[in-house]
């Protein structure tokens, strides 16, 4: 097990174990650049606050056909076993050097992250999430946080590719944040989201924008 720690790219597929809650518990991967899962049927989270603490080298996310999948990341706590990190623990965490995450086929998600992460995805530069049939919004709510301390606007300032298809459940691009803005956008794609109530602008200042009502689900 040493020897994977100085891994720079790591595909699973087809991984089917009954107990398989998450990817792997406190083996720190530093070196990791690029992570693809996919068919890995009794995931439920891929990472853990300790796990995100470890690998801010990744830039590539992808994540396909994992039906049991809830979050992304998930809390790693003996005494409270596998719950969702709240919004106050993700603002010391984050994906630094992320520049393109894909999600497709995950119909349990509901959101990919809280909306207090969108601090740590600096170098974001492509987003893609599709058929996924519960996801409700790309960044979801804390569950204790108050609607007045919600930020008014948040910014993906790299972002250069937002792609949205066959989500039938999305409601708005954020839960928790009235705009969005994505200084930096070259490619909007919006396909069979029949719900989805977010307005995209581009502003005078030639940049592209998000607006949504703050909902808590």
């Amino acid at each position: 097990m040493q020897g994977l720690t100085s891994l720079e790219k790591l595909y699973l597929y087809f991984v089917y174990e009954p107990n398989m809650s998450c990817i792997w518990k406190g083996l720190p991967l530093s070196n990791l650049t690029i992570l693809v899962v996919r068919n890995c049927k009794r995931l439920r989270y891929v990472f853990t606050d300790i796990m995100i603490a470890s690998i801010v080298q990744l830039k590539v996310l992808k994540i396909s056909t994992c039906k049991d999948l809830e979050q992304i990341i998930a809390k790693n706590n003996d005494d409270e076993k596998n719950q969702i990190l709240s919004g106050s623990d993700l603002q010391s965490l984050c994906f630094p050097n992320l520049c393109r995450l894909e999600i497709r086929r995950c119909n349990k998600l509901k959101s990919l992250f809280l909306v207090a992460m969108n601090s740590g995805l600096p170098k974001l530069q492509i987003l893609k999430v599709s058929e996924s049939s519960q996801l409700v919004g790309v960044f979801g709510q804390d569950d204790h946080a108050s609607p007045v301390n919600v930020e008014k606007k948040m910014v993906l300032p790299y972002l250069q590719k937002l792609s949205l298809k066959e989500l039938p459940s999305i409601v708005c691009f954020s839960l928790g944040c009235h705009d969005f803005l994505f200084p930096r956008l070259e490619k909007l794609e919006v396909y069979e989201c029949p719900k989805l109530t977010t307005k995209f602008a581009i502003g005078t200042n030639g940049s592209m924008s998000a607006q949504s009502e703050v909902l808590l689900i």
